[in-house]
């Protein structure tokens, strides 16, 4: 006999569940008493397991259609605020519109500002060529300080028509923090040391002075534009002065000035101004100090036009910080002079680089014979 199906397994349960014995139901379906048994089994086991099964499977709920999303709200086309629940009205009403207007008036007042900082247009009303004595660092404070040399300076540019200085900052030593133990290895007291930067400002026309790391410290900057309040500066800048000069007749001629450009090299003493000229060739003429090192490289640009890098050693001597970590100082160049001829024929012959104060003096004044 085969396999018992389900029919007989079921028909057989509903019997025995009757009141049959299991040889009576063998009896009735032509079984043997011991296989009406197992029917009997197997129909609970098959109504156990459907059971289970129906139990785990969840009633399929009735599909509802998905909730509509609300429309998106753009910043540019507001709508009228969801009324599912009471929102809380912001304190300031201002339209959102008059904002926006606000905040891009203001962007374009600072962007306007900033770009007239960044170049400083200098009108010079001297027909012919000029010079610029630049001056290195000048801690006229400091006991090291050359005032032999920076009074020869001094009294060359303000005496010389035609010649202006420039200032590459750190004026005096204005020191701070830790360092204003030193104030006590210096024979120059404080009150001193504003007095000889007032002296300083007052006896040069300057064509631009930009602060230095020392002008900075105590407030220094704001010392500084009080002492030369009365002074003749054409730029006075914390950090990067940006000048276009303007001549009556001739091209203008730039110069960058910044107490220090970023970029040091071994091999070449110039690296931070010649960086800068070719990562913002826009000026003529960039120059620094800092350093307490001189040197002047001059090269032509991919664009056909000579650019003049050029530190200045600056006048603090015998500099024990320099000293104890080994740095050399160079004994030449406090000052480097640039002769600035906006008529010359030849773009080698704008910018000429004389680091004799009193040489310089004299060439410039034969060049202005000759208008």
């Amino acid at each position: 006999m085969g396999p018992s199906s389900k029919e007989d397994c079921l028909k057989a349960l509903k019997m025995h569940e009757s009141g049959m014995s299991y040889t009576a139901i063998g009896k009735a379906t032509g079984v043997t008493d011991s296989t009406a048994r197992r029917r009997c089994l197997k129909a609970k086991k098959l109504l156990a397991a459907e059971a289970k099964a129906k139990k785990e499977v969840p009633a399929v709920k009735e599909l509802r259609a998905p909730k509509e999303l609300p429309p998106m709200r753009r910043w540019d086309k507001p709508q009228e605020r969801g009324r599912e629940i009471e929102y809380e009205e912001p304190d300031d009403q201002t339209p959102i519109e008059e904002v926006i207007r606000r905040r891009r008036e203001r962007f374009e007042k600072i962007a306007d500002r900033q770009h007239a900082r960044a170049i400083r247009p200098v009108d010079v009303k001297v027909n012919g060529p000029i010079a610029i004595t630049h001056f290195g660092d000048p801690h006229l404070d400091d006991d090291g300080c050359n005032w032999p040399e920076l009074l020869r300076n001094v009294k060359t540019v303000s005496s010389t028509p035609g010649m202006f200085g420039g200032n590459i900052g750190d004026t005096t030593n204005n020191w701070v923090g830790r360092l204003e133990k030193l104030w006590k290895h210096q024979t120059t007291t404080e009150e001193e040391a504003l007095r000889l930067a007032e002296w300083l400002f007052k006896s040069v026309p300057w064509i631009y002075m930009v602060l230095g790391n020392h002008d900075n410290w105590n407030q220094g900057q704001h010392l500084i534009k009080y002492l030369s309040r009365d002074a003749d500066v054409a730029v006075l800048t914390a950090s990067t002065a940006r000048i276009e000069l303007r001549f009556p007749k001739g091209d203008p001629i730039r110069i960058v000035a910044r107490h220090d450009f970023k970029g040091r090299s071994i091999w070449n003493r110039a690296h931070g101004p010649l960086r800068a000229s070719k990562l913002d060739p826009w000026g003529d003429i960039y120059i620094s100090g800092y350093i307490h090192v001189w040197v002047y490289h001059s090269e032509e640009g991919s664009d056909g036009k000579p650019r003049h890098a050029i530190i200045v050693r600056g006048f603090k001597f015998f500099d024990k910080y320099a000293q104890e970590h080994g740095f050399y100082e160079h004994r030449h160049g406090e000052t480097c002079t640039t002769i600035l001829n906006p008529l010359a024929k030849s773009p080698m012959e704008r910018v000429r680089v004389v680091w004799d104060v009193e040489e310089a003096a004299e060439i410039l004044t034969w060049y202005r014979r000759r208008l």
